[in-house]
């Protein structure tokens, strides 16, 4: 009984609040609708006569390329670094579009401190970065993706400007891009290239002293085994070399510091210790069992030989490995593009990207009704000078404005 009585009077004191608020809004409807709409059309007066803006986009993409194989031997399977360089990546590109030197050049090219009627260098940054959007596409659309593509937009007051700045973007990113892909094969060469004169002065040298041995001793044939032997040693030999030489590489580009680095480090070092291991072992073959080898007779002569013919082998190795990583790197020279290739060419814009009159028209609207219910509500509230909301009104306006009584 006293649940029903309760459920009664709440649904008569909610259905009495509705009422009183709505006879509110009816007593003051003048006010309410002069507001609204004197503050609509004030909006819609505002978004005609605001300055139109032109959006000018592009859209690039990095050119796949098949590249150089990578520097051979069991470096290709143990280390995706490749000494032929390539095409710097979609992260490079971002990093020049979003450089501040990128966008000094724009303000520099277009003279936009008069444009944006500024003469302080950060403002005039500050509101190209507004009127800038660099949106990146990468495959399955995570960031950690590789990047797939880059769209760029320009938007200024001036459409035929706007897509002049966007085309200068793309010449300015063209030429950056261009001058990192040549400095990178540059550096990349000069060290193949002094390897391989290495090699080649190594490979003379070792190919005299195994002609003097034999006109002196004569020919000797080393067993099947030693000859592998040797074969493999060429290979690991080769191999460090192709490490040293990535090595070299990565200190021109990259901080030694770095855990690429250091990885890279240890593995030069696991090589070398299997190298030398391959080399004791080869020395050692008097002691290996007749039943292998019958050609021991002169022990000392034959090691020598086994030397000899050893670091013939390597050199030659090693010159299979570095010439065609240096033919390479000199053709890449010779074509250090940019790297990327435009999709959508900077278009000419013909409608305006803004500003958004119906936004604005709307967004007026409802500040209006937000505001004329501020406002019936306060004089509503305060039409009794006595009452005790209207006297708290005075004490709070009394405390903001610091006055004492």
């Amino acid at each position: 009984m006293q649940t029903n009585q309760f459920n009664v009077e709440y649904v008569s004191k909610q259905t009495v609040n509705f009422l009183d608020v709505l006879l509110t809004l009816l007593k003051y409807k003048i006010t309410i609708l002069t507001l609204v709409v004197s503050l609509t059309l004030v909006a819609l007066i505002i978004s005609l006569i605001w300055p139109q803006t032109f959006r000018s986009g592009s859209e690039i993409v990095q050119v796949q390329e098949s590249g150089a194989p990578s520097v051979g031997g069991l470096l290709q399977n143990l280390a995706p670094f490749n000494i032929s360089g390539g095409k710097v990546g979609g992260e490079t590109i971002l990093v020049v579009l979003n450089s501040q030197t990128l966008r000094d050049n724009l303000i520099n090219e277009f003279d936009l401190f008069e444009v944006y009627e500024s003469s302080i260098i950060e403002e005039v940054r500050k509101t190209l970065n507004n009127n800038l959007t660099i949106e990146e596409v990468r495959e399955g659309g995570f960031g950690f993706n590789p990047v797939v593509s880059v769209k760029i937009g320009v938007i200024d007051k001036d459409p035929e400007r706007a897509r002049d700045m966007n085309q200068f973007i793309l010449d300015e990113l063209n030429r950056t891009l261009e001058l990192l892909n040549r400095r990178s094969t540059t550096e990349s060469l000069t060290v193949l290239e002094s390897r391989y004169s290495q090699n080649i002065s190594d490979l003379n040298e070792a190919e005299q002293a195994l002609n003097e041995f034999q006109n002196e001793y004569g020919i000797i044939e080393a067993p099947a085994q030693i000859e592998a032997l040797i074969m493999n040693l060429a290979e690991i030999k080769a191999t460090i070399t192709e490490r040293e030489v990535e090595l070299a590489v990565i200190e021109r580009n990259v901080n030694p510091n770095t855990s690429i680095y250091r990885s890279k480090l240890v593995e030069l070092e696991e090589l070398r210790s299997a190298f030398q291991s391959q080399v004791r072992r080869s020395e050692s073959l008097s002691q290996i069992e007749d039943s292998y080898f019958t050609l021991f007779d002169m022990p000392d002569l034959l090691l020598d030989f086994v030397r000899l013919q050893r670091e013939v082998e390597i050199q030659q190795r090693i010159q299979e490995t570095l010439f065609p990583q240096l033919e390479q790197q000199r053709l890449m020279q010779e074509n250090s593009g940019s790297g990327i290739q435009v999709v959508d060419e900077p278009d000419f814009p013909t409608y305006k990207y803004g500003p958004k009159r119906a936004y604005i028209v709307l967004a007026g609207f409802f500040f209006s009704i937000f505001l004329a219910m501020v406002i019936v509500f306060y004089k509503e509230m305060t039409k009794d000078p006595e009452s005790e909301t209207t006297v708290k009104i005075r004490e709070i306006k009394r405390e903001l404005l610091f006055r004492k009584e």
